[in-house]
């Protein structure tokens, strides 16, 4: 396997809904739990790839403060601090579903954040280090989710920076099986779906 594309919804997170009456995201969590375990086995580190105001990539600290909620109720995500970088919410998503499946593992893991517009157009090219990242990763955790704020809510929408990266990374030589998990919560898109490349 190579990547793994997760509604990057907080409500993927335990407890950042208390107000909603049983869990709806449950089966949604435990297909990316899964997925997350086949791509990690053997001692993989996959690098997270999500949507950023601006390119940017390191190790970072999970956040959910750009959606209302407090740090406190994501307990600690697996990740200490380490005077490291806020990762955006789409990017600490990712890095909480992955501190549930790695462990201690999970303050290894890499972030890679790029605007809609990457890579640019100014003639110039991909990133290089990006690019570089993207290829040696050792498999992508991928935020799904356009745009905070934008015209697509799909929880499965990728900004075309993020579709470029999947693009520099190979993907258009990988295969997709997706899952999709119909919602009839009022307040929920219609459905969310898991995505594997292979």
């Amino acid at each position: 396997m190579h990547a793994v594309i997760l509604p990057a919804t907080p409500l993927l997170v335990p407890g950042t809904a208390p107000g909603l009456r049983g869990d709806p995201l449950s089966g949604v969590r435990a297909a990316v739990a899964d997925a997350l375990a086949r791509l990690t086995e053997g001692g993989r580190v996959p690098l997270v790839l999500a949507h950023g105001p601006a390119l940017r990539s390191g190790r970072m600290r999970p956040s959910l403060a750009g959606s209302g909620i407090g740090e406190r109720w994501l307990g600690g995500g697996g990740v200490s601090d380490e005077g490291r970088p806020a990762a955006g919410t789409g990017a600490s998503v990712a890095l909480l579903a992955l501190a549930d499946v790695l462990g201690a593992r999970a303050a290894d893991v890499e972030v890679l954040e790029v605007p809609p517009s990457w890579p640019g157009s100014s003639g110039t090219g991909p990133d290089a280090d990006a690019v570089r990242l993207l290829r040696a990763a050792d498999g992508l955790v991928v935020a799904g989710g356009g745009v905070p704020g934008g015209l697509d809510s799909d929880p499965g929408a990728l900004t075309d920076g993020v579709r470029a990266a999947l693009r520099a990374a190979g993907a258009d030589a990988w295969t997709s099986e997706v899952q999709v998990f119909a919602q009839s919560h009022d307040h929920l898109p219609p459905e969310y779906r898991v995505t594997t490349l292979a």
